[in-house]
C-alpha cells in the first residue's frame, strides 16, 4: 500500500511503502539475503555491528547497530520466520527516523520467487527533508529495483563461483 506522506504531530511525518521484484532463485536461498548478516552479500557499505546476543543472528529480538553519524541506527529483529520466509524490523535512528520494515519471499517456481518490501518510516527532527525525499513513491520504486540488481548481480557472482 503506498501512500502519501501523513503529518502525525509537529513536524513529524509517516510514510508508507510498499514494492516487490522477482529474482532468479528459490524462495529458500532468498530469505537469508535479508538477514544482517545476508545483507553484506549484497548491499555496498552494509557492516553491522552486535548489541544483543554478543553474535549477530537472524532469530527474534537480535539487536545490532548499523551506519555512521546521523545516519546510525539500533535495529531490532522483530521476528524472523523461516516457515513463512518473513522477516520484521524496527530501525531506529533517534536523530531523525524510526521505520517498521516487513520483507516476506513468495516462491513462485523451482527457481523464482517474489520479494515483497513493507516500510513504514515517521520521521521527524534533524534531516527530516532528506528522508521525505528517499521515501517518495519514485524513490522507493528506484530502491527496490537497485535492490534487484544487487541482489541478482551477487547471485550471478555466486553462481559463477561454483
Amino acid at each position: 500500500m503506498n501512500g502519501p506522506a501523513s503529518k502525525i504531530s509537529g513536524c513529524a511525518q509517516q510514510v508508507r511503502r510498499s514494492g516487490s521484484f522477482e529474482l532468479p532463485c528459490n524462495a529458500d536461498k532468498a530469505f537469508p539475503l535479508f538477514s544482517p548478516e545476508g545483507e553484506r552479500e549484497w548491499v555496498s557499505g552494509w557492516d553491522p555491528k552486535p548489541v544483543f546476543p554478543e553474535k549477530i543472528t537472524f532469530v527474534r529480538d537480535t539487536i545490532f547497530r548499523e551506519g555512521t553519524g546521523v545516519d546510525e541506527a539500533l535495529w531490532t529483529l522483530v521476528d524472523a520466520d523461516w516457515r513463512t520466509r518473513r522477516a520484521e524490523y524496527v530501525r531506529t535512528a533517534p536523530v531523525s527516523h524510526t521505520a517498521h520494515i516487513v520483507v516476506e519471499i513468495e516462491p513462485l517456481g523451482a527457481e523464482r520467487c517474489k520479494v515483497l518490501v513493507n516500510y513504514t518510516v515517521t520521521i521527524f527532527g534533524e534531516g527530516a527533508e532528506r528522508y521525505v525525499d528517499s521515501f517518495s513513491e519514485s524513490a522507493y520504486s528506484a530502491k527496490m529495483e537497485n535492490w534487484r540488481g544487487w541482489i541478482c548481480t551477487r547471485l550471478e557472482t555466486l553462481a559463477s563461483d561454483r
